[in-house]
């Protein structure tokens, strides 16, 4: 038994069911976002106050199928994240090669057909958190090999 004051047991698996967690909850709170931006930009105005040419705009940005749309895929990057993120907690392999394909998917997706860099910061902070325990996950079963072979 180790009798040190600290832990020092390698964290990375949990860390990394950790940010998949993470990063579904940003997902879900990016959609209710937009879905709350589609009814802020929808709504009859009473003043002339505002800028007219802006307020059209951000109605052509916040459609009803592009708000739907965007409502859908949070939700069910949400809850994918969750899913997989009960499969890193147990070490699976294919559970974290999943999420890490999620994470970096949707960023490229963002980057490239929406010409956008929000949430960069999000996911590369997310994909390091998934690389770390993935060399973990995939390095464990090499330890135990070496631990139970017979000495010689």
């Amino acid at each position: 038994m180790n009798s040190s004051l600290y832990d020092y047991t390698d964290k990375s698996v949990r860390n990394a069911g950790t940010a998949a967690i993470v990063y579904g909850v940003a997902a879900l709170v990016s959609a209710l976002l937009e879905w709350l931006q589609f009814f802020l930009y929808h709504r009859v105005s009473s003043g002339d106050s505002l800028d007219h040419s802006w307020l059209s705009q951000q109605w052509l940005e916040h459609t009803p199928g592009r708000s739907a749309t965007a409502l859908v895929v949070g939700v069910l990057a949400a809850a994918i994240s969750g899913i997989l993120a009960a499969g890193i907690f147990r070490r699976s392999k294919i559970a974290i090669v999943l999420m890490l394909l999620v994470v970096i998917v949707l960023q490229l997706h963002t980057w490239f057909i929406l010409h956008s860099i929000s949430g960069s910061f999000v996911s590369i902070i997310v994909a390091a958190f998934l690389v770390r325990g993935a060399a973990r996950i995939f390095e464990r079963p090499i330890e135990d090999d070496v631990s139970h072979r017979p000495q010689v």
